[in-house]
């Protein structure tokens, strides 16, 4: 995994949004970058955030948490499955494809100071 320059800004200033507001903050942050390179930098924050707990995920199956409040897997399960998913022919930040995928994908659960999970 790959450092992403900026990473606690990007977090800061994401904290509490959708993905689609996650990925905005990196392009925020680090600007003049491919697409490609602003899609790695995304997955690899995730990654960190994941990791430390900072943020989970509804399932996919349950993406707004109705079932469990979140998905109960590793965070290379979650990373996969985001990649997955990530549309093969985007080629623009704002890329309609791009904007389904961050509306389809399921939700991210930010940890408040409390410790409790919560959505935006």
């Amino acid at each position: 995994m790959n450092i992403v320059p900026n990473t606690e800004k990007i977090i800061k200033d994401s904290k509490g949004l959708w993905l689609s507001g996650l990925f905005g903050s990196t392009i925020g942050w680090n600007p003049d970058h491919a697409l490609s390179t602003y899609k790695n930098m995304f997955f690899n924050i995730i990654k960190v955030l994941l990791d430390d707990g900072a943020v989970r995920f509804c399932r996919p199956d349950d993406p707004l948490g109705k079932k469990e409040p979140y998905w109960k897997t590793d965070s290379d399960t979650i990373i996969n499955y985001l990649q997955e998913n990530w549309p093969d022919n985007v080629t623009d930040e704002n890329d309609e494809e791009l904007n389904m995928y961050f509306y389809e994908m399921p939700a991210i659960l930010w940890r408040d100071d409390s410790g409790k999970y919560i959505g935006s």
